[in-house]
């Protein structure tokens, strides 16, 4: 039982991360962006490409994350041109629409082909119960609390963060007042698809190499996301940790193996129906 509960902490970091993404996303831009898996995918395969064509690794990555970053400030312009009086449901909707054409689109430039992809954080830290603790675990674990820790300094303790705050809570009196949201608003999209392909580069050389897969991890990390109600930094990071304990947990119980990838899914649900049990409850009585 320890060994699984060990063996998720990699997983349990890159859900822990991109959950946190999702809910920054959420609370400056209004958007659920569902889309940030297939943004980090499509970075992850052009820096694959580009090895296979005889770049050096570390010039490749940054290639790979400079075009997650570009396709994430595509999908932005995209919603704040045509989409910027719609509500959180209509822009997340159209965040689904962008991930089946990002996906779409890879699957045209790079094929259906899994990729062996190269690790960038091999090295081995320690056992711990017959479990080894590669360097990208920990590089996973510290970016998902960097992200945290630093998203939650910016809002409030920058003038920055007043900025961002003031962009998401009321968009049109800031930009009345001369602060340049469109740009903000960029920067945030950018920095969020730069993130989450460098996530997915770690996370890839140790899950399944397929752009689907990849995308999919979106999945648990709006789980994660949702188990801090899209707002608390904190229930993000502690959902991501527990749905990839669990996963790990699940994957060293042989009868319940084959249902691990369910988990997310599960999990999203029971929140949703938690969510609502006031207004169930209401009604019944």
């Amino acid at each position: 039982m320890f060994q699984g509960i060990v063996s998720g902490l990699a997983s349990g970091g890159a859900f822990a991360a991109l959950g946190l993404l999702l809910t920054v996303m959420y609370r400056l831009t209004a958007t659920v962006n569902l889309a940030m898996g297939a943004t980090g995918a499509f970075g992850v395969y052009v820096m694959a490409a580009l090895v296979e064509n005889g770049w050096g690794y570390g010039a490749a990555a940054v290639a790979g994350v400079a075009a997650g970053a570009l396709a994430s400030v595509v999908c932005c312009l995209i919603i704040t041109r045509w989409f910027t009086e719609s509500g959180p449901q209509s822009r997340t909707a159209v965040s689904i629409a962008q991930l089946i054409g990002l996906l779409g689109l890879a699957y045209i430039c790079f094929g259906d082909r899994p990729r062996n992809l190269p690790n960038p954080a091999p090295g081995e830290v320690g056992t711990i119960a017959g479990v080894v603790i590669t360097y990208g675990t920990l590089v996973l674990i510290a970016l998902a609390l960097l992200i945290g820790l630093g998203t939650y300094l910016v809002l409030t303790r920058t003038a920055l963060g007043l900025r961002l705050r003031a962009m998401a809570e009321r968009p049109v009196t800031t930009e009345l007042l001369g602060i340049g949201t469109v740009a903000l608003t960029l920067a945030v999209w950018a920095i969020a698809g730069a993130l989450t392909t460098l996530i997915l580069l770690l996370v890839a050389p140790v899950r399944s190499g397929d752009i689907l897969s990849l995308t999919l991890l979106i999945v648990p990390a709006c789980a994660a996301a949702l188990v801090g109600r899209l707002r608390w930094l904190g229930g993000s990071l502690l959902g991501g940790l527990c749905i990839g304990l669990l996963e790990g947990l699940m994957t060293n119980v042989s009868w319940i193996r084959e249902f691990r990838d369910v988990l997310p899914f599960v999990a999203i649900l029971l929140i949703l129906v938690w969510s609502q049990r006031g207004e169930v409850w209401d009604a019944a009585r």
